[in-house]
């Protein structure tokens, strides 16, 4: 009964804020509507950036490692497939690294016994070279569970490759079938936007600092959960309300396909919008100022949109080592994949990751924040 009497206390206070309303509720709609416009030229482009474009390798005789020569030529004929680009053998090493430096073939693969050396453009990286790289990179740390599938069932093989370098390049933003920009800024601005729950959350908690229910020690345990609940249940409130209007106006006047995984697609972005509710309940823990936590706050919402694949698209973010490793720490990155690839019936396991990353972090974090309001209330005289 106290549980569903806070609860019906936060719906009551955020409906009776029309900024509240506005931002959480109608903006999303507004930010989507002119994201998918304003960029729709750029989206529409044909995302298939290897297309028709020349990869030169060349092999360094004598290769004593056959194993490591036809890693390379299996990777090859499946990329080739899957994105149309050339690879051409040359053994004209001037004539490749000429045209490499003027942009006429994307690079040059020198391969040798154990090594494999990646010649690039000398004055400025194409982005096809530089998400060619992170790609090659990326199959090649898979390799050894393919090797270990290799061994077992040799049939295997070839489905296995041609899967996963089709999974690459789907994580890279990088298709056959376009995605236009309505289809990517619903789902890339609805995460942002539910990103922001935390400050609704995080406000929502300065509220009860005059009364000092989470750090008068005569207050409850019982209390203070269904405090903390109550907050949660808020976020969960307004990030379903947000889904709901998000998904009736992407679908009837923006012509986006959410896919035969809504089911799927509902529970990761219920865990995320548990995660937001959570880690606003956590800054206002660590803060006890108000306008810096709101500061840190929206500084944190605005790394984790831009990890995210909110800002720019998600091959710019993979592209680049430090960005790459940071975006897979962020709930907002496997939330944004596993929707994507979700919505497209592509079968893969991201939206598990997603689920337990944000159930996780959120479970850890009110852990945190509880701890350190029992250590405040210690210090207190209230």
């Amino acid at each position: 009964m106290i549980l569903l009497t806070l609860i019906k206390k936060e719906i009551k206070l955020f409906f009776r804020s029309k900024i509240n309303v506005i931002m959480m509720i109608i903006f999303p709609v507004i930010l989507i509507f002119i994201m998918g416009k304003s960029l729709n030229e750029p989206m529409n482009m044909d995302k298939n950036i290897f297309n028709n474009k020349i990869i030169y390798y060349r092999v360094n005789a004598p290769i004593e490692n056959e194993v490591d020569l036809q890693r390379f030529y299996d990777f090859m004929i499946h990329f080739e497939k899957n994105t149309n680009v050339k690879f051409i053998e040359s053994n004209n090493y001037k004539e490749a690294i000429n045209d490499v430096n003027n942009n006429k073939a994307i690079c040059l693969i020198d391969i040798y016994d154990n090594d494999i050396n990646y010649f690039r453009n000398e004055k400025k990286e194409s982005t096809e070279s530089t998400v060619f790289r992170n790609l090659y990179e990326q199959y090649m740390k898979k390799y050894t569970f393919l090797q270990a599938i290799y061994k077992s069932n040799p049939q295997q093989m070839k489905d296995v490759l041609d899967y996963e370098i089709k999974i690459l390049l789907k994580d890279e933003n990088i298709n056959k079938k376009q995605v236009n920009s309505f289809t990517y800024y619903t789902f890339a601005e609805l995460i942002l936007i539910i990103l922001y729950i935390s400050i609704l959350t995080s406000i929502s908690m300065y509220k009860e600092r005059p009364l000092h229910t989470m750090t008068r020690p005569k207050i409850s345990n019982t209390k203070k959960i269904s405090i903390l609940l109550s907050k949660v249940s808020l976020g969960i409130i307004v990030g379903v309300l947000q889904i709901i209007i998000v998904y009736i106006f992407s679908t009837k006047f923006f012509n986006v396909s959410w896919g035969g995984n809504l089911l799927y697609i509902f529970m990761v972005l219920i865990s995320l919008i548990i995660f937001s509710s959570a880690f606003g309940i956590f800054m206002s823990m660590i803060f006890s100022n108000q306008k810096t936590c709101y500061i840190a706050n929206n500084i944190l919402i605005i790394i984790m949109g831009f990890l995210g694949g909110s800002y720019v698209p998600m091959c710019l973010v993979k592209s680049v080592r430090a960005t790459s490793f940071l975006s897979e720490i962020m709930p907002s990155y496997w939330a944004n994949i596993s929707i994507l690839s979700l919505s497209y019936d592509m079968k893969t396991k991201y939206y598990i990751i997603s689920i337990f990353i944000s159930l996780s972090l959120s479970v850890l974090m009110l852990i945190i924040g509880s701890l350190m309001s029992k250590l405040k209330a210690g210090r207190s005289f209230d």
